[in-house]
């Protein structure tokens, strides 16, 4: 994500679902190599109580200056209706989709993200083919899922049946567990005028020493508070 980022310039990014942080750091990273712009990063409450937590984890990569933090009681979808209550104009470049990995939570989130979200803006999704049958086998809420909802990957559901069919977007893009898709501009010209999809396979590939120095710095943190504990 960080070399996405670079590649096109964001600078002005939303993230749903962080846990803890780790993904906010690589996110800071890219933010603090163009020297600009700001990642919003939205949980519940329970992230405060992580170790690492997220705070922890920017200060420790001196990343803090580059984040605004908002914890939420129970849903992120409740602060993205906060914002369009304060200011409705889109103001993010992108919007990046890792948290409850639900249809309800996030098809819902996806259409708010969306009136937030600048036109040639870009939206990802974590966690494709996730399922909570997989994911979460033991957790009480789950056993008492029906078996279609715990087996269906419910991120590619979103993705397939309210982002691929949205008239606003174009681009879409599969690799690996991430989707993505980019919303049009004012005309279709913007983006060339044609939808499109592509499936890209893993390539691990060098992202230059900047960004390797801090992927190396994060782990090492994640992995001494979990010795610790």
């Amino acid at each position: 994500i960080t070399e996405f980022i670079r590649e096109h310039q964001l600078t002005s990014i939303l993230e749903l679902g962080f846990r803890h942080g780790v993904s906010t750091c690589y996110i800071a990273a890219a933010l603090d190599e163009l020297q600009r712009g700001c990642v919003t990063s939205i949980d519940l409450e329970i992230a405060k109580t992580f170790e690492p937590n997220i705070e922890q984890l920017l200060q420790k990569c001196g990343l803090e200056r580059w984040a605004r933090i908002y914890y939420e009681p129970s849903s992120y979808v409740w602060r993205l209706m906060k914002m369009l209550e304060e200011n409705p104009q889109p103001r993010f470049d992108l919007c990046y989709i890792d948290g409850a990995h639900s249809w309800a939570a996030d098809g819902l989130a996806f259409l708010l993200a969306d009136r937030l979200l600048k036109p040639c803006g870009w939206i990802i999704f974590d966690d494709l083919d996730w399922t909570f049958a997989q994911g979460m086998p033991d957790e009480p809420r789950v056993r008492q899922m029906p078996e279609e909802e715990r087996t269906t990957p419910q991120i590619r559901k979103i993705y397939e049946l309210l982002v691929r069919p949205h008239p606003d977007y174009s681009n879409f893009m599969i690799r690996d567990a991430w989707a993505f898709a980019q919303k049009t501009g004012s005309s279709s010209a913007d983006l060339g005028g044609v939808k499109k999809e592509t499936v890209i396979e893993t390539q691990y590939v060098g992202l230059g020493s900047y960004l390797q120095r801090y992927t190396k710095k994060i782990a090492r943190i994640v992995h001494k508070h979990f010795a610790r504990n």
